[in-house]
């Protein structure tokens, strides 16, 4: 018995979600080989060294038609839906990655689009996005830093696809969601993070940095008044390039002795004193001797991509095995990715992130029964003809 066009065709579209990964999956940006890496620990030893344990997710060869889309990928992000965003400074744009095929690489027709540009309609300059995170709102915040003077410059973008087109570029579908120029005239931002819906913003203002603290309270969409305070203080705060947050903690990177820090709001007041609620969580000392420009944090665990400028790059795993809150005991910093073990990844990595996979959804026992009635009424429609 034949079935029906719809019938093959609701039976033979796969649809996409995240999937929970079995090993440690990985993306990291690579500034020497212009790529985005995806690496996985397939056989479990605890590294992703192997042979097949490493491939492009994401470079200038993709199927769909991008033009040096990886040329100086600053920042990576990755949507509760699966979705990738890539911030990248040499083509000054965002990009959406959608792996619909579950191969664990975007590099398929129609798997990339430009998500923002300087094309956009409502005409926001966008020349170096420093941030790029998905809020709790699922829009998604761009930190535009000002690099060429642009008077209007140093913004968090709110962006939102509106009409369903799949990128943010049409009128309405962008705002400045927080002007950072306006709370210090020296300011120089760099990533966002978002916990629920408070975000988390660093800025190095002139060499005098500060984290601030954002949330729209009144829900019109920007935030002013109150709704951003300096969580970390001028004169406390790191000079972070790099943040992450989770589960009510924010954790910053120090450029200059390249450890981590943990911050807690102990005391519940919004703000925080580093003298109580500053807490190292990881020392670089022994492991890394080069720069570290982002990291990530998620359920206790952590990576680091280390440029040690000797042609021996590496991403490190951090693990709290004891639950302690840190990454400080012995066993906790491992190695992930060594240039020298793989035999060329990593180069040069930048932003990295932990990845979930996106793999096909099996369709619902409802849908079956559905598509064989569907089936079953063709076949008797053709009969009756």
């Amino acid at each position: 018995m034949g079935r029906s066009p719809l019938a093959i065709f609701i039976a033979t579209t796969a649809l996409t979600s995240p999937a929970v990964a079995a090993t440690t999956q990985a993306l990291f940006s690579d500034q020497t080989t212009d790529q985005v890496i995806y690496a996985a620990d397939l056989n479990g030893d605890g590294d992703t060294n192997d042979a097949g344990e490493t491939k492009v997710f994401f470079d200038a060869d993709d199927a769909s038609g991008l033009v040096a889309p990886t040329g100086n990928v600053i920042q990576l992000t990755q949507s509760e839906a699966g979705d990738v965003y890539v911030g990248d400074g040499a083509s000054d744009t965002v990009y959406r990655l959608r792996d619909l095929n579950g191969n664990d690489t975007a590099q398929d027709a129609g798997e990339a689009s430009v998500w923002f540009s300087s094309d956009n309609a409502n005409g926001f300059a966008l020349q170096t996005a420093n941030g790029v995170a998905v809020g709790g709102d699922g829009a998604v915040y761009i930190v535009e830093a000002d690099t060429v003077g642009n008077p209007a410059g140093d913004v968090v973008y709110r962006t939102e696809d509106l009409n369903g087109d799949g990128d943010a570029n049409d009128p309405g579908e962008s705002a400045i969601w927080l002007d950072l120029g306006a709370l210090d005239a020296s300011s120089s931002p760099f990533e966002i993070a978002f916990d629920g819906d408070t975000a988390y913003i660093t800025d190095t203002a002139g060499g005098s940095p500060r984290i601030y603290r954002a949330e729209d309270l009144d829900g019109d969409g920007t935030i002013g008044g109150a709704e951003v305070v300096e969580y970390v203080a001028q004169g406390d705060a790191p000079f972070a390039l790099a943040l992450a947050a989770e589960d009510g903690d924010l954790f910053a990177q120090d450029l200059f002795t390249d450890g981590l820090i943990r911050y807690t709001d102990l005391n519940g007041d919004g703000l925080i004193d580093v003298s109580t609620e500053a807490f190292e969580l990881w020392d670089p000392l022994g492991f890394v001797d080069g720069a570290i420009f982002d990291f990530a944090i998620e359920d206790g665990r952590g990576l680091i991509p280390s440029n040690d400028f000797n042609d021996n790059d590496e991403i490190l795993l951090l693990t709290d095995l004891n639950g302690d809150g840190d990454f400080l005991d012995d066993g906790e910093t491992t190695s992930l990715l060594l240039a020298s073990e793989q035999g060329s990844l990593p180069q040069r990595p930048r932003s990295v992130l932990f990845y979930d996979s996106m793999a096909p959804v099996p369709l619902p026992a409802s849908a079956l029964l559905l598509i064989g009635a569907l089936g079953l009424l063709g076949a008797r429609a053709r009969r009756r003809a």
